[in-house]
């Protein structure tokens, strides 16, 4: 039984250790590129559902939207966009669409650049990342767990190392954020 999902876009560099999308330690990996629908990717994560039961962690490996913000028109360790996956991104205009797999995951690591980036002065605009994590915990009602800087990972391996900047706890309750040390099951011990 998988108790273990992957979302992986394609426009990450690296290969995945020893698979390509195959059953793995207890590990589905979903492949997705600019041209994948989302709601293939929901689709696929509800057969698993349906098939298996409710899985304990769904990573998503992508990249993040970082790297500046155009609402302070300033370049930096900036993040909060969004997420680059699949054909129509994690946006804050379409991060509802998530509702699809709602139930389908008890957490949800995100490994991507500043996900949960809020700089001050872009809070409640499309670069809120807590905004965007938060809104992501309630619409899978699960607990979303993103950081807040630009990460850093070895492509070779796909080893992600330690959390850059603070990493944070998004509950699917819409209660504030907060600083934690860990996720409950990191990638690389899966792997």
């Amino acid at each position: 039984m998988p108790e273990y999902v992957v979302v992986r876009d394609s426009r990450l560099e690296g290969q995945m250790p020893g698979v390509f999308t195959a059953w793995w330690n207890d590990l589905n990996i979903i492949s997705t590129s600019e041209t994948t629908p989302l709601q293939r990717v929901f689709e696929q994560i509800n057969d698993l559902k349906e098939e298996h039961g409710k899985m304990h962690t769904l990573f998503i490996l992508c990249h993040g939207y970082a790297g500046g913000s155009n609402n302070l028109m300033m370049s930096g360790d900036f993040g909060g966009q969004g997420l680059q996956l699949g054909k129509e991104d994690v946006l804050h205009s379409n991060v509802s669409a998530w509702a699809e797999i709602e139930d389908a995951v008890s957490n949800i690591v995100v490994y991507a650049c500043a996900a949960a980036n809020t700089e001050a002065g872009n809070e409640f605009t499309t670069e809120d990342g807590e905004y965007l994590m938060g809104a992501l915990a309630i619409h899978t009602n699960a607990n979303v767990y993103a950081a807040d800087r630009i990460q850093w990972y070895t492509a070779d391996d796909f080893d992600f190392g330690q959390w850059e900047g603070r990493l944070l706890k998004f509950k699917p309750s819409g209660e504030p954020p907060t600083s934690v040390s860990g996720v409950p099951v990191g990638f690389n011990e899966l792997t």
